[in-house]
């Protein structure tokens, strides 16, 4: 566990042009137009990175690691800027999909140098606790670190409560405090001693990490875990899905509509130590780094699985 204050606001970014350039893949899960993304393109450039922005037509939010095998159409937006979308171009691309785009753009760009990393985000609304294996903003950084797309690339998933809002103008948000916060965290990376020395890659042992960053002016910076409450909307929820009428009354043949039905309190949920939805809900940004293998390791339950006799 970590707490690291900070000066948030303009002096937040100084001595951003003396990091390393990198080459960026920026996706994100809201769209490739949305105010979070276009406030990480700005502050990413104008500390002197190659960035090469590819995200989704539009909003695809919830669709976790999900990509898609037909065809795509890509296009150019502005300088540096694409849209993907699938065949017919009414329908945007996962944002996993739309990553792995980019990554092959950027890397046509720069004549074959490959990506440095891949960012995704700032998502409008946070992905912490048990909501973050559904989020499409953490899936994008998730299947940037996996070799699915025959190289694993360093990711970070940003989300942020209330800055970033998809119905705001950028200029009326705040959503470039949490841009210049990113970059100076990607600093704060790019010092890291094992890395400077050419020894270990800028987030090792093939891991992401998912920040968020919260409503109003942070605490502080807490290392955390991934919690095991949901948050949604700043709320400790859970959804109820199913059928609005009896689906077990129903004769073969016959639909019934469902959805969403209502939600579930968790406000009393008692999470695990150093949980990211703990520290999220107390005011502070979190940091939890996270990885893609499903592997759950449970030695002792592997242990009796083992003696399954076949």
């Amino acid at each position: 566990m970590k707490l690291k204050s900070l000066l948030l606001g303009a002096g937040l970014a100084l001595g951003s042009l003396n990091a390393s350039a990198l080459n960026i893949v920026l996706t994100n899960d809201d769209g490739w137009s949305t105010p979070g993304i276009q406030a990480m393109y700005q502050v990413l450039t104008e500390a002197g990175h190659t960035v090469v922005l590819s995200g989704p037509l539009d909003g695809q939010s919830g669709s976790a690691a999900g990509f898609n095998i037909g065809g795509l159409e890509i296009t150019k937006q502005a300088e540096n800027q694409y849209s993907v979308a699938v065949a017919g171009g009414e329908t945007g691309a996962e944002p996993a999909t739309s990553g792995i785009v980019g990554m092959q753009i950027l890397t046509e760009m720069t004549g074959g140098q490959a990506p440095d990393l891949l960012i995704s985000g700032i998502n409008d609304g946070a992905n912490v606790g048990g909501a973050t294996t559904f989020s499409g903003t953490v899936g994008a950084a998730i299947a940037s670190i996996s070799y699915l797309n025959g190289q694993s690339v360093p990711a970070i998933a940003i989300s942020a409560d209330e800055h970033c809002d998809e119905e705001l103008p950028l200029e009326e948000s705040t959503c470039i405090e949490v841009a210049e916060f990113t970059l100076s965290y990607l600093n704060h990376l790019l010092e890291r001693p094992a890395y400077v020395n050419g020894d270990d890659a800028l987030i090792p042992n093939l891991r992401a990490l998912n920040i968020n960053y919260p409503a109003g002016t942070p605490m502080g910076v807490m290392t955390a875990r991934q919690g095991l409450q949901p948050l949604l909307g700043g709320r400790a929820i859970g959804l109820e899905w199913g059928c609005s009428t009896s689906c077990a009354e129903l004769e073969v043949g016959e639909t019934a509509e469902g959805g969403i039905l209502g939600t579930i309190d968790f406000s009393d949920f008692e999470d695990i130590d150093e949980a990211d939805s703990v520290y999220f809900s107390q005011g502070y940004i979190t940091v939890v780094p996270i990885r893609g293998s499903y592997d759950g390791g449970a030695q002792g339950l592997k242990n009796y699985l083992n003696t399954y006799d076949y």
